[in-house]
């Protein structure tokens, strides 16, 4: 479990020797966000952006890869992750923007475009909640893990106990739009699936017009490969 390397090298006084602390890892959950310097996912995106003059569409291929590591503490580690985009297979990567996750055994942070996220605690029960915003200065927004593991199969690979984390499944409100939200993490892999579903309905003079979206985000993104980059 290379990914686990520095986190367990800083945690290995507290706690004891490397097999048993890998054992207390996997009890925790830690495998659903694996991170080693070196390691990227490619993801399919179909993004589409609402404004007032109308939805702006685009489809591209998304590459998130760990180029750096920091121990922070006996505790937690940081990693840099570097965002690329590209048109489609045959297009070049170029860099759209940096993030950091740090990881200690209770919980993974994520700094996404410089806001905090809790994206998952530890140890994962169906179920469980928490705050996903307690690392930032917005309203308090409470996460939630799927009732069960499951199963899928994404570009011809087999994905088992999945966990489903809802970010916010109100779903449609006929008065005022739609907010779903949902994050799906294999083992050994990390996030195979987001989809994101959040935007207003027009409305004008207290009457609301469900035909037209007119502020928001819809973003569907898949994973379709991942990997280590070789030395």
């Amino acid at each position: 479990m290379q990914y686990y390397k520095l986190l367990l090298i800083s945690l290995v006084a507290c706690f004891g020797c490397t097999s048993e602390l890998e054992t207390d890892f996997s009890r925790l959950g830690v495998q659903y966000f694996p991170m080693e310097v070196g390691a990227y996912r490619i993801y399919d995106v179909h993004d589409t952006n609402y404004y007032l003059i109308g939805p702006e569409e685009e489809n591209y291929q998304l590459k998130e890869e760990v180029v750096d590591s920091t121990i922070i503490s006996d505790t937690e580690v940081r990693y840099q992750l570097h965002r690329s985009k590209r048109a489609d297979e045959t297009a070049v990567w170029k860099l759209d923007s940096v993030w950091t996750t740090s990881i200690n055994t209770t919980r993974v942070v994520a700094v996404e475009n410089n806001v905090s996220f809790v994206k998952l605690v530890f140890p994962i029960e169906e179920n469980l909640s928490w705050d996903g915003n307690s690392y930032n200065n917005r309203q308090s927004e409470f996460y939630q893990y799927g009732e069960s593991q499951i199963d899928t199969v994404l570009a011809e690979q087999a994905f088992t106990n999945v966990v489903q984390v809802i970010q916010s499944n109100q779903g449609i409100d006929p008065l005022i739009g739609r907010d779903d939200r949902l994050e799906y993490y294999a083992p050994e892999v990390g996030l195979i699936i987001k989809y994101h579903a959040k935007w207003a309905y027009d409305q004008e003079d207290g009457i609301v017009n469900t035909d037209k979206i007119v502020a928001g985000r819809q973003l569907e993104q898949t994973l379709i490969t991942y990997g280590k980059k070789q030395d």
